[in-house]
């Protein structure tokens, strides 16, 4: 076990106007969760949580966002390592969606459409997360 190592990576539920910004992968993922999935991606060293997933949306999406706050931990274990997760609940600044390479598309759908593009297992990490928000009503807020 001497050769394990650790990689830490970060998410983003991006809610704009009631719906979730998703991006379609070139291929799927290794670890079998399909196409789509939430952006985001590792830390560089020396960055905080907070500033790899602002450069992570940045880089896929081309977007500026406001973390709300963290919503949700996951963890993906593999032979040679393990991936620990930290998802953030956030709003976009700017709207305009510029993908990166590692992307062929994306879409912001509704709550209810989510299911059918996610994984079971990143929609149970963030169903609970996206049902509070609609109850906190905070897109009319700000």
């Amino acid at each position: 076990m001497e050769n394990i190592t650790f990689h830490i990576t970060v998410k983003a539920i991006v809610i704009y106007r009631h719906k979730i910004l998703i991006l379609k992968r070139i291929r799927p993922s290794s670890d079998g969760l399909g196409y789509w999935e939430l952006p985001g991606g590792g830390l560089e060293y020396g960055e905080t949580p907070h500033e790899a997933l602002i450069r992570e949306l940045k880089e896929e999406t081309n977007l500026d966002i406001k973390i709300i706050k963290p919503v949700y931990t996951f963890t993906a274990i593999r032979p040679t390592y393990q991936t620990v997760g930290i998802g953030f609940l956030t709003i976009p600044t700017n709207n305009h969606v510029i993908i990166s390479e590692e992307h062929t598309d994306y879409q912001f759908v509704t709550i209810q459409d989510l299911k059918k593009y996610l994984d079971d297992k990143i929609y149970s990490d963030i169903i609970l997360t996206l049902q509070e928000y609609e109850k906190m009503n905070m897109e009319n807020n700000i």
